[in-house]
């Protein structure tokens, strides 16, 4: 991983309006040798389809809820508009609720080399990288994907696949902090407010391991792209005392949106998409990315291993990065857009949203893909110093 985004990349960038899953891991099950999360599961919603499946020559995509328009599959124009131009019918699922819940559910039959009955599935960088080393996702056809050229530099290259063979970016997102001015006093630019006693049991942190310790490493001085072992587990240690000081209301999921809302917490680390849709009725609330910067994560899209339709996988993801489809696909579902021009076909209004377009500083930042061993460990120690 390397350091802050561009800022030239950053204006080709789009965030989700409503809530951000939780993706909670790092450590604990093995995937063909990388160590891909603790048992600790996301909770989101189930899924809902469109007509059509592999079986009768469509596709079926496995995805995470609030990733298409109005996150259903039969009044998404972006699948609409996909089956119309291609005769390929999509049988949509919005089910995929964690990344841990996933893999307990699909890793073994992956790893016998049998198909899950998808032809898509979605899986943050962590976990894709996992499914990559092991051998349970296919590479992408060159002839049916061509627009995969169009997947924004930054995103282009990552160690562990490069020149994205086998994997696409389907939503890229941030976090930072929440915070209500009138109850802290005025504004906040220092992620370090999340520790300050003056805030005890009105702070609300993510039990999502790559956002708060992230978070909390850029307070301390260190890069979350690059850090070490020993800064990820001080940033832990950090954690775990203000824990035990009582620092803290919650270690939570997407439910911290409830008590952010009600203004029971005054400060919380938070998904930008949950925020837009937060201030729809609470315009008091602010965001921000920190001054010493903001997390970074990212959503990809893969064919996994006995996928029944590849082609048809592959057109799908060809029609989605075609810039003229993609604008309106990522205003819609406020999520920051992988596909380089987009942000031309979007709205005025669109393109100065700062959960579509973040400015170009404070910077963002994506955790690093560590090794299996200190996967392990700092997860572990995670674990350790959240229990409420």
């Amino acid at each position: 991983m390397s350091n802050p985004i561009d800022p030239k990349i950053l204006e080709a960038m789009a965030q989700h309006r409503t809530s951000r899953r939780r993706f909670l891991g790092m450590g604990g099950l093995a995937l063909g040798g990388l160590a891909v999360g603790p048992t600790l599961l996301a909770a989101c919603s189930s899924g809902s389809s469109s007509s059509g499946g592999s079986s009768n020559g469509g596709i079926t995509v496995l995805n995470w809820p609030l990733y298409i328009e109005n996150d259903e599959p039969s009044t998404s124009a972006t699948l609409k508009g996909f089956t119309d131009s291609t005769g390929i019918k999509v049988n949509y699922r919005n089910s995929i609720d964690g990344n841990e819940s996933f893999n307990t559910k699909y890793q073994a039959t992956l790893e016998k080399g049998d198909g899950i009955g998808a032809d898509l599935i979605v899986l943050t960088s962590w976990n894709a990288a996992a499914y990559i080393g092991a051998g349970l996702v296919q590479p992408f056809d060159g002839a049916a994907f061509p627009n995969k050229k169009n997947v924004i530099s930054r995103l282009a290259n990552p160690s562990w696949d490069p020149g994205r063979a086998k994997s696409i970016p389907w939503a890229v997102g941030q976090t930072g902090l929440a915070y209500w001015p009138d109850k802290v006093g005025g504004k906040i630019t220092d992620v370090n407010a999340i520790f300050d006693p003056k805030f005890k049991g009105k702070v609300t942190i993510l039990d999502e391991l790559r956002d708060t310790v992230g978070l909390t490493m850029l307070g301390m001085g260190n890069n979350p792209s690059t850090g070490t072992v020993p800064q990820m587990l001080a940033a832990v240690d950090k954690i775990g005392k203000a824990r035990d000081a009582g620092q803290f209301k919650k270690v939570t999921g997407n439910s911290y949106t409830e008590d952010l809302a009600l203004g029971d917490t005054w400060i919380a680390v938070a998904w930008s998409g949950d925020v837009a849709q937060l201030q729809a009725d609470n315009p008091g609330l602010e965001w921000v990315i920190p001054s010493q910067g903001g997390m970074l994560w990212v959503d990809n899209a893969m064919i996994p291993v006995g996928a029944k339709n590849p082609e048809g996988a592959n057109k799908l993801l060809n029609y989605v990065y075609d810039p003229a489809i993609a604008g309106p696909l990522y205003e819609s579902i406020n999520y920051i857009p992988p596909v380089t021009g987009a942000t031309q076909y979007m709205s005025a209004a669109a393109q100065t949203s700062p959960f579509i377009v973040p400015p170009a500083t404070p910077p963002l930042y994506e955790f690093d893909v560590i090794s299996p061993d200190a996967t392990e460990e700092v997860s572990r120690a995670f674990v350790a110093a959240t229990e409420q």
